[in-house]
């Protein structure tokens, strides 16, 4: 597998961001956006779920880019991250941010879109808080042609049931064991779903899935490979 560190501007800020795939890779059969979990969480690029995702999906002929939002890792900032980080601690949220996190993620699908062939399609995958940008970008971007949700965290940003009823094929990735998403939540999330829909519950695991990243990778391809 061949990982490059490359950057892509957002709203004039430079963005880092690990593009892999395959050594042996001549034509990749799509493209992955892996959008990180918040960062005032621990959410980055080299977060286990995204790293582990990123080499196993690359290994099955993916072109697969995943990125730090601004202000985490190498990528430049226009913020002051020390008082939106006071600010999400008193509010459980920083909506000024998160909405700069939501352009970052579609300035990472316009590069990712560039790359190789235009015309490929564009699976969004997100983690945590990372679902919130990849639905509204497969919901919003034709180019965007499915999505893959990982344990959203339903407790803190609720997802209507009117953002999920759009055509595109959309995975559901859970564990039972998750604080920040109740199974109760979640299922009735998948219920409001329109089809294609596919639920995948990871046993024995939590929000962060450690030591369970493998199991969560094939579960994750396979509902990629059979888009």
């Amino acid at each position: 597998m061949i990982t490059e560190r490359v950057w892509f501007e957002s709203e004039g800020l430079s963005i880092e961001g690990l593009l892999s795939y395959a050594e042996t890779t001549q034509a990749p059969r799509a493209k992955v956006l892996l959008c990180p979990p918040h960062p005032f969480l621990g959410g980055d690029m080299h977060n286990n779920v995204i790293s582990h995702l990123s080499s196993a999906l690359a290994q099955q002929d993916y072109l697969v880019l995943c990125f730090n939002y601004r202000g985490i890792g190498a990528s430049e900032s226009n913020r002051s991250l020390e008082a939106d980080q006071l600010a999400f601690w008193d509010n459980s949220t920083c909506p000024d941010y998160e909405a700069e996190m939501h352009t970052d993620c579609r300035s990472a699908l316009a590069w990712l879109r560039r790359q190789l062939d235009p015309r490929l399609p564009v699976l969004a995958v997100g983690y945590s808080f990372g679902c919130l940008p990849a639905l509204d970008m497969t919901r919003s971007e034709e180019a965007v042609t499915a999505c893959a949700l990982i344990s959203p965290p339903l407790n803190k940003w609720p997802i209507p049931a009117e953002q999920v009823q759009f055509q595109k094929p959309k995975g559901l990735f859970y564990s039972p064991g998750d604080f920040a998403c109740d199974a109760d939540r979640l299922r009735a999330l998948f219920e409001a779903m329109a089809a294609p829909r596919e639920l995948s519950e990871i046993e024995d695991a939590d929000h962060f899935f450690i030591n369970k990243e493998p199991l969560l990778g094939e579960r994750l391809s396979g509902f990629l490979a059979g888009l």
